[in-house]
């Protein structure tokens, strides 16, 4: 899941993205507030619906729309240092820094369990908690296989993720990151 100079990550979305704005992003993601991209262009095209769907209900896109976009970008390494976090497995650092993201009342027991260079980090890579996987998180989150700090809890929901058959994501959380993206062309998708 290394991110390599010249390599082309993809998003899909209801819209085409030539400009990101990080304004446009959404809290209570994976890997916080930011621009989330694949490596995977299938992976991506998957993402349409749901971003269709979310945009209909806000009103952002025409109830009739029936289409979508995967936008693709180059990504260059950056000018100057930006601080980059891999996951090179789902672990409990994975589940506890997804876990913060998405539950803030859970951030102020979680985060000082997670290491420094997570939290500090402009760009997170790692593997995707996508729809199939959301019952095992909410679960989790829920303290239904016990207290979200448990090895106990942590390990069974992993375990229930089959992380191995998860797609990776990369998230683009600063400027300074977004900078590192340059725009190659949106394809359009009827779904």
């Amino acid at each position: 899941m290394k991110l390599k100079d010249g390599m082309l990550l993809f998003h899909g979305s209801y819209t085409a993205v030539e400009s990101i704005d990080l304004d446009q992003c959404m809290k209570g993601k994976d890997f916080g507030k930011g621009f989330y991209l694949t490596s995977d262009p299938n992976q991506a095209k998957s993402f349409i619906r749901s971003s269709l769907i979310k945009a209909q209900n806000t009103g952002r896109a025409s109830v009739t729309q029936n289409y979508g976009y995967v936008s693709s970008f180059r990504y260059h390494e950056p000018a100057k240092e930006i601080l980059v976090h891999e996951f090179n497995n789902a672990d409990k650092e994975w589940l506890w820094f997804i876990s913060q993201n998405r539950r803030k009342r859970l951030a102020e027991e979680l985060i000082p369990l997670i290491n420094d260079s997570i939290m500090n980090a402009e760009i997170v890579i790692g593997k995707i908690a996508n729809d199939t996987t959301n019952p095992v998180i909410t679960a989790y989150l829920n303290g239904l296989y016990g207290d979200v700090r448990s090895e106990k809890a942590v390990n069974f929901a992993i375990e229930q993720l089959l992380p191995d058959h998860l797609s990776d994501q990369y998230c683009f959380l600063s400027e300074d990151a977004i900078c590192c993206l340059e725009f190659q062309e949106a394809r359009k998708y009827v779904i």
